[in-house]
């Protein structure tokens, strides 16, 4: 939970940098408020070659955080999804639809779950939907969750091009971490606990885009998992914020 004084420490802060709120949400309720995010993916397919099935109950509220678990399936039960059965479920959530935005401070305060297979992350996606442009705010593995990866991506589905890199980390999966994104006209600024970490300056998206945070299973970064891992593992978010430059 959030203290009145860290909170307040916090808007003074940003208001002296000319980051004024557009969007918050503390997870403070007992169910997520649908006003700001649709507990479904917007693509409705598998991507990265991840073996997760998203679905609805795996998103709960409790404590003042929101927690997306990823379990397997009811053994003999797979759920069908994007034209194959899943042994796994997982949860997703995004703002599609609801809430998008051109340029600003992007926040997120969360626990990354540990364990082979797992694979939390937070992205901004292009308005109307489409997959690039796209900005990594981050990702991690549950295998290695002191290394995270940020990335900026453009182009088309034939051209893409990207800059991205990986980064040693406390430990994400040991207590909460604060991530945060400064999406500029003429650059994208990463931030681990109020530290610079990484910087991109070429194909800056200039269009409106919006959230998506989920757990994923498997997939392009993170191998499948393994009898090292414990589920149900859950990934914890605190507190996702955004902000806009006063007079943009």
């Amino acid at each position: 939970m959030k203290t009145l004084w860290l909170l307040l420490f916090i808007s003074a802060s940003l208001a002296a940098q000319n980051w004024v709120p557009t969007f918050a949400d503390e997870f403070n309720g007992t169910s997520l408020d649908l006003t700001h995010w649709a507990p479904h993916d917007p693509f409705g397919v598998v991507r990265d070659r991840q073996m997760q099935a998203y679905v609805g109950d795996a998103i709960t509220l409790s404590g003042g955080q929101l927690h997306i678990a990823a379990r397997r399936a009811v053994a003999g039960q797979p759920v069908r999804y994007d034209g194959k059965d899943r042994e796994y479920l997982s949860g997703v959530i995004s703002t599609f639809g609801l809430f998008a935005q051109t340029l600003g401070r992007f926040e997120i305060r969360f626990r990354a779950p540990a364990g082979q297979g797992l694979r939390p992350g937070f992205l901004l996606l292009p308005v109307p939907s489409g997959t690039l442009p796209r900005i990594d705010i981050f990702e991690t593995t549950g295998s290695t969750p002191t290394r995270i990866f940020f990335a900026n991506r453009w182009g088309t589905e034939h051209t893409e091009r990207s800059y991205g890199d990986s980064f040693t980390v406390p430990d994400l999966s040991n207590g909460f971490h604060t991530v945060s994104v400064e999406w500029e006209h003429d650059r994208i600024t990463w931030f681990v606990d109020g530290k610079k970490t990484f910087e991109s300056t070429d194909g800056v998206p200039h269009q409106q885009m919006y959230m998506l945070i989920d757990l994923a299973i498997g997939g392009r970064l993170a191998h499948a998992p393994d009898t090292s891992t414990s589920l149900p593992a859950t990934f914890d978010i605190d507190y996702v914020r955004v902000y806009k430059r006063a007079g943009q």
